[in-house]
């Protein structure tokens, strides 16, 4: 795994962390400079997308990864994270493990980070109520978990969970 930092040595810590078989030069070509001008980076390539021969082993083998850089080298504690599409997963690992302190979680995704402001503004208004839809009652909600639980062999608790980040309705 390779952590690479660049940037404005005295600005605040921002760690980036790529999504799927990204490397964060791809990922954040086109803000790298910018945030840059700015911010401290630490700039993430996981094990397997850092051209080393080595495989993505799993999501908490690499989270501890993340976790034992931001211990050993910024006293357990980073002004941010962006994660952008597995990157966000990563960034929600560290903040629920709560064995590093991140000041700001910043969950992106690039199909709307790296587009456009208005595709952004219109990908946004037509995916959101799609999703939030499918959890709009009690019965579309049950619907949906089930839905979930057969087709990505879901357990309860997190087909709920992931039901949970889109749903309108929450049961008393």
């Amino acid at each position: 795994m390779q952590f690479t930092e660049q940037g404005n040595k005295t600005g605040k810590t921002l760690m980036l962390l790529p999504g799927t078989a990204c490397d964060y030069q791809t990922n954040f070509a086109s803000v790298l400079d910018r945030l840059g001008e700015k911010y401290h980076l630490i700039c993430v390539n996981y094990d397997g997308f850092d051209g080393s021969d080595l495989i993505f082993p799993d999501m908490i083998a690499v989270t501890e990864k993340i976790e034992k850089y931001i211990r050993d080298h910024y006293d357990g504690r980073l002004d941010g994270a962006l994660g952008s599409s597995l990157g966000c997963s990563f960034v929600g690992q560290l903040i629920q493990r709560e064995q590093v302190h991140l000041f700001h979680g910043i969950f992106g995704s690039p199909d709307l980070d790296q587009s456009g402001q208005i595709s952004a503004w219109l990908q946004s208004k037509l995916v959101v109520p799609l999703l939030t839809g499918l959890t709009g009652s009690e019965k579309k909600r049950e619907l949906t978990k089930k839905r979930l639980k057969r087709t990505f062999e879901m357990s309860d608790e997190a087909a709920e969970r992931f039901i949970g980040c889109f749903s309108k309705f929450r049961p008393e």
